[in-house]
């Protein structure tokens, strides 16, 4: 059981391509001989990551800024690293096993995309107000997965059985996704308090969003979260209007 615990702590400290440029296109004459050159047609983004379940925003994917597209695409590249399957066995010996090896490599795997898509955030800075929120909701949406994917690991029965040892696995278990939990419902409150201050009503969508997912968070997890700077009624703040 010790090295268990010991596996779980380590857990916790542990687009594609430019479109070419469109073939020429043949010319047509009209009745009094002027050749007429058709409009390109719009190019169809066809992505090959998995959406995120986040608002349709206000102002098109495609419009916004290409460092905010590049983060959003990031993001959709560190979910989808999913955790593996369960071991079929529910001993401790077989849990040590898979944290050891399937689970761990999955935690390290989305460590490395989660910081990537952390790498890709200097532009915030630079961005306007909705960008900024938007970019907030991606990143708390990121740790939000983490923090489930790393709650729903299995508990072995031997360990299930025995109250002492069941307390000591899910105190570890806490230590090692709280604070993905914590930093999630914070992104949550900053996105919330970023549209609310830039009171555009077309974000209102993303507001509820935002200030929902981040009070289940608060509430599932049981967290303290500090409202958001330059917000000093955050819980209460109602949507843009």
């Amino acid at each position: 059981m010790t090295r268990l615990l010991g596996l779980l702590f380590l857990l916790g400290a542990c687009g594609g391509a430019s479109a070419s440029e469109p073939a020429p296109v043949a010319t047509a004459a009209t009745a009094g001989g002027d050749a007429v050159t058709p409009a390109p047609a719009e190019p169809i983004v066809m992505r090959t990551t998995t959406p995120v379940p986040v608002p349709q925003p206000a102002v098109a994917r495609e419009e916004l800024g290409a460092p905010l597209q590049r983060l959003w695409e990031r993001t959709e590249v560190a979910v989808e690293v999913r955790p593996p399957n369960p071991p079929a066995e529910g001993t401790r010996e077989a849990l040590e096993a898979w944290a050891g090896g399937p689970f761990l490599e999955w935690m390290r795997a989305r460590r490395e995309a989660v910081a990537e898509a952390e790498g890709d955030a200097g532009f915030l800075a630079e961005a306007p107000p909705y960008e900024r929120a938007v970019a907030a909701a991606l990143f708390a949406y990121m740790y939000e997965d983490t923090a489930a994917s790393m709650r729903g690991a299995p508990v072995p029965g031997e360990v299930a059985a025995d109250a002492e040892l069941l307390e000591a696995y899910v105190q570890t278990l806490n230590e090692a996704l709280l604070p993905y939990a914590q930093s999630s419902a914070e992104a949550y409150a900053t996105c919330a308090a970023t549209l609310a201050e830039h009171g555009d009503p077309a974000w209102a969508e993303w507001f509820r969003y935002c200030a929902d997912r981040g009070r289940e968070l608060v509430e599932v997890y049981e967290l303290e979260v500090e409202p958001a700077a330059g917000d000093e009624s955050a819980p209460a703040r109602e949507p843009p209007s």
